[in-house]
C-alpha cells in the first residue's frame, strides 16, 4: 500500500494527472480513510475544477486525522475558490489553532478576509504570516495590495520590492508595483518596469496588458508605436487562440430579426464606466435587442443591482476558464458580442480571441483598440478618431457613430450650485479631477504657464494618490520647480462619498484637462456640475476625447489646437466672469438637451450600427 501511495505521488508531481488518479482510487479502495491519499486526491480534483469531490475528499481527510492543519488550509483554498469566504474562513481558522505558527494558514486567512472587505484584519494576518516566514514572497505582495488599496503607495512599493527580492520570478509584484508608479504619476518608471518584467514573464497577458494601457498617458509615445504595440499583443497572446477554420455558427442570419447582444465588462458595478454603459442598456429597444451581461467581476452594490433589473439575462463569467466562457456565450447563441474593458483591469480579451460570437466588438472601457484579429469593430465618432487618420492605428474597423460614442448618465443628480466660486472668493479657481497618472511634467508645466498667466488665479487637484504622503511632496515639489508656490495649489485626496466628490465642483470655476489622456467621465461631471472644461486636442483618440464631449454641447472654442492655445482660451475665460456664470447655469440643461444624455437616441444609432455589421456578417 505505501509503495503504491507513493507511486501516485511521483506521478501528480511529474504532471500525470491520469495515473496519478488510478492509483489514488486504488489506495482509497482497500482504504477508503487513508488521511494523506484522501488529501492528495483532493488536490488533484481542485485542480480539475470537480470541486464537489473534492470536498468530499478533504472531509474523508479530516475524519481520519482531526489534528492535521495541512488538510484544513488545503480545504480553505478549495472553499476560496467556490466563493465560499465565511465558510473558508472558520476552516482557516481551525487550522490556525491546530498550528498557531502556520504561514501559510495565516497567507490564506488574509486572501479570505480581504475578500470579505477587512481590510485590516487581512494586513494583520499577512504580517502576522510575514513574520513567521520573512521570505514568503506572495504574503508581502499581499500586503502590498492592501497598502496600494489604502493609498498608501510608499509602502505598497516597498512590499512589492521586498517580494522581487525574495522571488524575483513571481509575476504579481511586477504588476502592481507598476500600477502604484503610475498611480505616484512616474509613467516612465512604470512602463520601463513593465518592459523588464515582461522580459522575464512574456506569457502573462495580464503584464502585457498593463503595459499597453501605461503607454497612453505619455506624451513620449506616439500613436503609431502603441498601436504596434497593440499588435504585438495580439500576436503573442491571442494569435494562436482563433479557431483555424470559422467556427460554424448556427445563428439565424435573417437580417431584421430580434438581435441577442452580449456585454463582458467588470464594471457592472459603482465605476466609472457604468455612468455609460447603464445609458446605453436602459435605451435599447428591447423589441430589437435582447440583452445579455456577462460580469467579468464579482463586485457587487446598488449599481449592480441596477444592471441586473434592466437586463434580460445575467451570467457571472467569474468562475469559468475563458474555454468555458466561450462555450456558455456560443450555448446562449450570442449574435453581437461586446467588449466593454479591453485592457483594462480585470479584462478577459482572450474570451474574444477564441471568437465567442460571430460579431465582436470593443467599446467604451478603454481608449484604443485590442491588437486581436478577431476583433471586429470599434465604436467611436469622428472627432474622437478623424475619418482617414486613426484608421490606420487599429485592426479593428471604425464604425463612427454620427452624434457621439458616449452617452452620459451621472452617478447621483446632484444641483449645481448656483454661485461662481471666483464671485465668493475673488480669485478663480482652475482645477481638475482626473487620476495622478494623467498629471505627467508636461501637464504640470502648462498648468503652471497658465497660473503665471493669471497671477490671481488658484489651482485644485484632486486625486486618491495624493493621500500618499511622497506623491504629495513630489507635486509640490515640481509645482514649486515651476515657479508656483504652495498657497496657489490645493492638493486633495479623494472624497469617498459620491454626493460630496460632486460637491467639490463647487470649488471650481473652470475644469483642465490633461493631455494627452483626457478625461471623460471627469470631463462629464464637471459639465454636469456647471463647470466648463478646457481641453487640448491631441492627434488620437485618448487625447480626443472631452473635444468629442464639448462638441456635442455646442462649446467647441474650449478645444484648444495647441498648447499656446489652450493657454489663452483658459485665461480668456477666466478673465470673463459674466460668461462663467452664464455657463454655471446654463451647462447642465445643455448637456440634458444634447445627444450626450439621450440614452434613446444613443441606444438607436447604436442598434442602427449592430444591425449593418450582422447584415455584412450574415452575407459572409
Amino acid at each position: 500500500m505505501s509503495n503504491l501511495f507513493e507511486t501516485a505521488v511521483a506521478h501528480h508531481r511529474q504532471g500525470n494527472q491520469r495515473e496519478a488518479e488510478n492509483l489514488y482510487k486504488a489506495v482509497l479502495t482497500e482504504n477508503p480513510d487513508h488521511p494523506f491519499a484522501n488529501n492528495n486526491y483532493a488536490i488533484l480534483l481542485r485542480s480539475q475544477r470537480r470541486w464537489e469531490e473534492a470536498i468530499a475528499c478533504y472531509g474523508r481527510a479530516i475524519r481520519a486525522n482531526p489534528d492535521d492543519a495541512s488538510v484544513y488550509n488545503n480545504l480553505t483554498c478549495l472553499l476560496t475558490d467556490l466563493g465560499r469566504d465565511t465558510q473558508a474562513a472558520r476552516v482557516a481558522m481551525m487550522a490556525i489553532a491546530l498550528k498557531p505558527d502556520y504561514a501559510e494558514a495565516w497567507f490564506n486567512l488574509g486572501n479570505i478576509l480581504r475578500n470579505l472587505g477587512g481590510g485590516d484584519q487581512a494586513q494583520q494576518a499577512y504580517r502576522r504570516a510575514i513574520r513567521l516566514r520573512p521570505d514568503m514572497a506572495e504574503a508581502w505582495s499581499n500586503l502590498g495590495d492592501m497598502h496600494k488599496s489604502a493609498s498608501e503607495l510608499t509602502q505598497a512599493l516597498e512590499c512589492y520590492r521586498t517580494a522581487m527580492r525574495l522571488q524575483p520570478n513571481l509575476p504579481q509584484p511586477y504588476v502592481n508595483l507598476g500600477e502604484v508608479l503610475k498611480e505616484q504619476g512616474r509613467v516612465t518608471d512604470a512602463i520601463t518596469l513593465f518592459q523588464h518584467a515582461l522580459e522575464m514573464h512574456p506569457t502573462l497577458p495580464l503584464l502585457h496588458s498593463n503595459m499597453l494601457f501605461a503607454l497612453h498617458y505619455t506624451p513620449h509615445v506616439p500613436p503609431e508605436v502603441i498601436f504596434r504595440a497593440h499588435r504585438h499583443w495580439g500576436e503573442r497572446h491571442a494569435a494562436a487562440l482563433a479557431p483555424e477554420a470559422p467556427y460554424p455558427f448556427v445563428n439565424d442570419r435573417t437580417p431584421g430579426r430580434r438581435l441577442r447582444v452580449g456585454y463582458v465588462s467588470p464594471d457592472f458595478c459603482g465605476h466609472a464606466v457604468s455612468c455609460f454603459l447603464e445609458p446605453l442598456l436602459r435605451g435599447h429597444d428591447r423589441s430589437q435587442v435582447e440583452i445579455f451581461c456577462y460580469p467579468l467581476s464579482k463586485r457587487n452594490d446598488a449599481v449592480t443591482n441596477r444592471f441586473r433589473s434592466i437586463t434580460g439575462h445575467w451570467f457571472s463569467l467569474t468562475d469559468l476558464t475563458d474555454e468555458e466562457a466561450v462555450d456558455r456565450i456560443r450555448a446562449d447563441g450570442i449574435d453581437i458580442l461586446v467588449d466593454v474593458a479591453g485592457h483594462t483591469c480585470d479584462c478577459r480579451l482572450l474570451i474574444f480571441a477564441r471568437r465567442a460570437a460571430p460579431v465582436q466588438v470593443t467599446w467604451l472601457g478603454y481608449p484604443d483598440g485590442t491588437g486581436m484579429t478577431t476583433m471586429d469593430y470599434r465604436l467611436t465618432d469622428a472627432i474622437a478618431d478623424p475619418p482617414g487618420v486613426t484608421d490606420k492605428w487599429y485592426l479593428e474597423k471604425l464604425v463612427r457613430l454620427e452624434d457621439g460614442f458616449l452617452c452620459f448618465r451621472p452617478a447621483l443628480d446632484t444641483a449645481p450650485s448656483s454661485d461662481l466660486p471666483a464671485r465668493r472668493n475673488g480669485y478663480v479657481t482652475f482645477g481638475s479631477f482626473n487620476n495622478n497618472a494623467k498629471i505627467t511634467p508636461e501637464v504640470v508645466a502648462l498648468w503652471s504657464t497658465l497660473l503665471k498667466r493669471v497671477p490671481t488665479a488658484r489651482l485644485t487637484l484632486k486625486s486618491r494618490s495624493f493621500a500618499d504622503p511622497t506623491t504629495l511632496a513630489r507635486y509640490r515639489n515640481q509645482f514649486r520647480d515651476a515657479g508656483i508656490t504652495d498657497e496657489r495649489v490645493d492638493l486633495l485626496p479623494q472624497i469617498p462619498d459620491q454626493s460630496d466628490h460632486l460637491r467639490a465642483y463647487d470649488r471650481l470655476d473652470i475644469a483642465l484637462d490633461p493631455f494627452p489622456y483626457n478625461g471623460t467621465t471627469t470631463s462629464c461631471e464637471a459639465l454636469w456640475m456647471g463647470v466648463p472644461v478646457v481641453t487640448l486636442l491631441g492627434t488620437h483618440h485618448v487625447a480626443r476625447v472631452t473635444a468629442s464631449l464639448l462638441h456635442r454641447i455646442g462649446l467647441d472654442d474650449l478645444v484648444a489646437p495647441d498648447m499656446a492655445a489652450y493657454v489663452d482660451i483658459a485665461a480668456r475665460l477666466a478673465s470673463d466672469l459674466d460668461r462663467l456664470e452664464t455657463l454655471r447655469r446654463t451647462l447642465r440643461p445643455l448637456m440634458q438637451a444634447s445627444p450626450l444624455c439621450d440614452p434613446y437616441g444613443f441606444a438607436a444609432q447604436v442598434e442602427q450600427a449592430y444591425r449593418q455589421m450582422w447584415r455584412d456578417w450574415g452575407k459572409r
